[in-house]
């Protein structure tokens, strides 16, 4: 009994002495495995499969904002008149709590100013001091000049977007994704 009592201390002696050496025999082997593996995913080409969802109409109007953004500032560093940089605004109008985006060009926000500054000065009486002998808003006077600097800032949006890819590019990417949501809401 003490023979194969020390038989298999003996035995276990030696596993512990020898483990070490046979694990990592085992270790440089997996490694070894793990290398050629690794190799050959490298030269295997792995295929990338994108799949689009649906778009939500709140997902729509939030990538039209950001386009629209985009072709505004981009319209605003191309051109060469600062009266046609564009400035979009939430508003909140009377009777409503509800913001309204509103984007509009330099030459239209001062004739709007103007305009609005005319017609309280017409309801105060301006410089002849009676109320109501001021003039209210002239819009025939304005109309002409207001048209003719519009035709003139469609003219320069065309005219960037033939020359500039970039812009051209911006503007087909906001005018798909307006088609988009016209889309959806027709249906």
């Amino acid at each position: 009994m003490i023979k194969k009592l020390g038989g298999i201390l003996a035995f276990f002696i030696s596993l512990i002495c020898f483990s070490p050496l046979i694990l990592s025999q085992q270790q440089e082997s997996s490694s070894e495995s793990e290398s050629a593996t690794e190799s050959q995913a490298a030269n295997d080409v792995i295929e990338e499969i994108s799949v689009i969802g649906e778009r939500t109409t709140y997902s729509l109007r939030l990538e039209i904002k950001s386009a629209e953004a985009d072709v505004y500032n981009l319209f605003n560093e191309l051109n060469n008149n600062d009266e046609f940089d564009v400035t979009c605004e939430e508003v909140v109008y009377t009777g409503s709590h509800l913001p309204v985006t509103t984007c509009m060009a330099a030459y239209l926000r001062n004739e709007q100013a103007f305009q609005t500054q005319r017609f309280l000065e017409g309801l105060s009486g301006g410089a002849l001091g009676t109320p109501g002998s001021g003039a209210l808003m002239d819009l025939d006077s304005a109309a002409g000049e207001v048209l003719e600097k519009t035709k003139a800032m469609e003219q320069e949006m065309i005219r960037l977007a033939i020359e500039v890819p970039k812009f051209n590019e911006a503007l087909r990417k906001l005018s798909g994704l307006v088609g988009a949501l016209e889309d959806r809401t027709d249906n």
